[in-house]
């Protein structure tokens, strides 16, 4: 009996596209470029029919992989396939609000043409989160307690990356101890908005 490559699911073609997304915003591929390969992504049915869109961008041949593969590679001895709280939010024509697990520091979300909205008040004090904030004519809101310290490496192209801060938080400045929010990632044509509130 020959082997069956198995079928990808929509959570691999999203870690596929965003590896698109970030690709046309960092300026490694034109926009046309990154229509063709899209259009490619969301019609493969097989990881070996999504590597060929991927294979030349960073990051691409871990998105390439199946995340059921990924994760029995993890553990060989799972039956099926991994979840875990700290998975990447994407959001496509859509909107979701979560209030995320930062155990592991880390935070990754994605609106392409929708929304993301990252709930991350009363960190405790210490905490240092990074956030991975991608948007593609589309909205990533993450909001914070006053006092947190907020430091963005993020870029934008043709988007907006913007702070805003509710009156009664004005001039609340971080401590020592005060939970720190790094935001990277890219905006491409979307926003990336911070609430301080």
């Amino acid at each position: 009996m020959s082997d069956v490559e198995l079928r990808i699911s929509d959570t691999d073609r999203e870690r596929a596209a965003a590896v698109l997304h970030r690709a046309v915003g960092e300026g490694r591929l034109t926009w046309t470029e990154h229509d063709e390969r899209l259009a490619a992504v969301y019609s493969a049915r097989t990881a070996s029919q999504l590597a060929p869109s991927l294979a030349d961008l960073p990051g691409g041949a871990a998105a390439g992989t199946p995340v059921t593969v990924r994760a029995a590679a993890a553990d060989p001895r799972s039956t099926s396939p991994m979840t875990s709280t700290a998975e990447p939010l994407h959001v496509l024509l859509g909107k979701i609000a979560r209030r995320p697990d930062v155990s592991s520091g880390r935070v990754e979300a994605e609106a392409v043409l929708g929304a993301v909205v990252l709930d991350l008040r009363d960190l405790p004090a210490g905490a240092v989160v990074e956030v991975v904030a991608n948007s593609l004519l589309g909205k990533v809101e993450v909001h914070v307690s006053p006092g947190t310290r907020i430091v963005d490496h993020g870029t934008a192209v043709l988007g907006k990356r913007s702070l805003v801060e509710r009156r009664s938080a004005r001039g609340v400045l971080p401590r020592p101890d005060s939970p720190t929010v790094h935001l990277g990632g890219h905006s491409v044509l979307g926003h990336v908005r911070v609430h301080v509130a």
